[in-house]
């Protein structure tokens, strides 16, 4: 899939901007720091994920003192159709947000997906040594991409959690009964087997090729390396797992009203590349973990062809900065034929070009009225 063009108004710092996308292969933004690069990134991903890929709220989104904001864009499908995908986000008369699709209005569970998208952020090269959270939300970008059910199991999930955690706040205070826990917790255990089930299916998957792409980023001295999802059961069967979370919560009840939160379920699971069954984060080289990081990113771009059926859209946020000369290389060799989106502070040189035509677009620091 390939974006043709793209319009933001009152997005971040772009009251109103509209960029063309011709059909090169590589679009490059170029501009000092603030000028807003990454916020063209985060709005595409947006239309992919109805959500900012940094986590932040709708109220970071807009514009100061507005009440609105809107993103539209024309993208072509690789049988060459031509869609029109719009999120528009607004505070009144009433706050909500609202997806369109050709000019119809979806759900947002109709949006989530129809344009792939793979990211790469400069703080992704922390995955390993950073929160959980961050590494959870890496597979929950990927699988809302290509399942309909995970991204109303988790929109479910978190819902159903805020509200048991609301009523472990009851229970604590003496204002309600742990007896009134047992409706939240099938709840929880509904939602959560059918995530973990997924998240396990990707990992799986992931795991079929992660040492290939391992040693085709130069990293060929590992034979045993591969990804563990780290959880407290080990049931890999729907009804067992909803059991499992279930009983688990139920152990578990006299500290969650202690700490007035939940602490069983796939909320608090994690994941780790390990290499001869130690954790990459414990002994390998800063360079090494880039290199597995890379290689998930890599498998990223393979799964979501696979499952959507189209090429995604590939954004790489400053990798001039932070990635050497050769890992960049090899990055854009295996994202060739898709359509690379990449902002950068400085023009790459000149004698190292990229395979297929590149688009510069510079911008400027400060915001953009255009």
């Amino acid at each position: 899939m390939r974006l043709l063009s793209l319009s933001l108004e009152q997005y971040r710092n772009y009251a109103a901007i509209t960029l063309d996308f011709p059909e090169d292969d590589l679009h490059l933004f170029v501009g000092p720091n603030g000028s807003g690069k990454t916020n063209i990134l985060e709005a595409i991903s947006l239309l992919s994920l109805t959500k900012s890929f940094l986590g932040l709220e709708e109220d970071d989104l807009r514009q100061w003192g507005t009440e609105h904001y809107r993103v539209r864009a024309r993208a072509q499908t690789d049988a060459g159709d031509i869609e029109e995908l719009e999120i528009v986000s607004q505070i009144l008369p009433r706050k909500q947000k609202v997806c369109f699709l050709n000019g119809v209005k979806i759900p947002l569970v109709q949006m989530v997906g129809r344009l792939p998208i793979v990211t790469f952020l400069p703080q992704g090269l922390a995955l390993f040594s950073g929160p959980p959270s961050d590494r959870r939300r890496f597979l929950d970008q990927i699988l809302c991409q290509v399942s309909p059910g995970y991204f109303e199991a988790l929109m479910g999930y978190q819902k159903v959690l805020k509200q048991r955690n609301a009523l472990l706040k009851s229970i604590s205070e003496g204002q309600a009964d742990a007896s009134f826990l047992m409706p939240w917790d099938h709840e929880i255990a509904a939602f959560g087997s059918a995530l973990t089930l997924l998240r396990l299916e990707l990992i799986g998957t992931f795991n079929l090729a992660l040492r290939e792409e391992m040693q085709a980023l130069g990293e060929g001295t590992w034979q045993d390396v591969k990804v563990t999802y780290q959880r407290t059961g080990t049931a890999n069967e729907r009804e067992a797992l909803r059991q499992e979370i279930i009983t688990g919560l139920k152990d578990t009840v006299q500290r969650d009203v202690i700490l007035r939160s939940t602490t069983v379920g796939p909320h608090r699971d994690d994941w780790m590349v390990e290499v001869e069954s130690r954790p990459i984060i414990t002994f390998a080289s800063r360079g090494q973990q880039r290199v597995a990081i890379l290689a998930l990113l890599l498998l990223q771009g393979s799964y979501l062809e696979l499952r959507r059926g189209e090429k995604p859209v590939i954004l790489l946020d400053d990798i001039f900065s932070e990635l050497d000369e050769s890992h960049r290389e090899k990055l854009m060799l295996a994202f060739s034929g898709h359509q690379v989106i990449l902002t950068t502070t400085d023009l790459p040189l000149a004698e190292k070009p990229f395979a297929g035509a590149v688009r510069y677009t510079p911008l400027h620091a400060g915001p953009v009225l255009t």
